[in-house]
């Protein structure tokens, strides 16, 4: 707990906890994490039960704030603990790549990382999209993860060739493992199209021949629409708006 995420400690998120309290989400979630837990399980300890009118909780307050706080404390940990393997197993892992979940609530930030891959520093590989705090970490509630990559059985000194990618999960079911957020949602219902992005960004993919990814700078931030209209006015004529 006593790493960073969006450039504050966990305990400054909660600064307005009594510290008493505090302490007993850090010990559940910790003993809940060790324990194998799910997230609804540990915010139940932590928020108590409704048989007991919340007051068997570890603090007594609204559902969905301790259930934030118990999810943002599990990828905090977790990450931290990646983190930690990775360097202590730096001379068989290669690189690190982001991993964002294929659903219709992903963020922006999130959208546009999915399968970057970073050193183990964190500086990008191939691209310009900074790392910043990392999966699980670059906003509160980050759902994203990161897998380490490891090096080739022939830079390990293995004369194999290397085993196929397989797949990864996505809100319908299985999809092969080298699609990206931007791949997924491009071959997605309009309708789910709008829910990620808005009518008229699902229009300019819809219509305007747009992807997803040009919908952000180099470096991963997001555009207005206004700048995309000054980058592709065309885009803009063809679907209409």
């Amino acid at each position: 707990m006593a790493q960073p995420f969006q450039g504050r400690l966990l305990r400054e998120w909660a600064e307005n906890i009594e510290t008493d309290r505090m302490i007993r989400i850090i010990n559940t979630v910790k003993n809940g994490y060790l324990a194998g837990d799910t997230v609804e399980q540990m915010a139940r300890k932590v928020r108590g039960t409704r048989a007991r009118n919340y007051q068997d909780g570890a603090i007594e307050t609204g559902r969905k704030n301790v259930t934030a706080v118990v999810k943002t404390a599990v990828t905090h940990l977790a990450a931290v603990a990646r983190d930690k393997f990775a360097d202590n197993n730096s001379d068989i892992i290669d690189a690190k790549q982001w991993l964002s979940t294929l659903d219709n609530k992903t963020s922006h930030d999130c959208i546009i990382r999915d399968r970057l891959k970073y050193t183990l520093e964190g500086k990008p590989i191939g691209h310009k999209v900074p790392y910043l705090q990392g999966p699980g970490r670059i906003h509160f509630c980050c759902r994203s993860m990161e897998t380490l990559i490891t090096k080739s059985w022939r830079e390990l000194g293995i004369d194999i060739d290397e085993m196929d990618e397989g797949t990864r999960a996505s809100m319908d079911g299985q999809v092969p493992a080298g699609t990206t957020y931007g791949e997924w949602l491009q071959r997605q219902s309009y309708r789910r199209q709008v829910q990620v992005l808005g009518e008229t960004r699902a229009r300019l993919i819809k219509d305007g021949g747009m992807r997803t990814d040009e919908f952000f700078t180099d470096k991963g931030e997001w555009l207005t629409l206004q700048q995309l209209r000054d980058i592709d006015g065309r885009a803009f004529s063809d679907a209409g708006l």
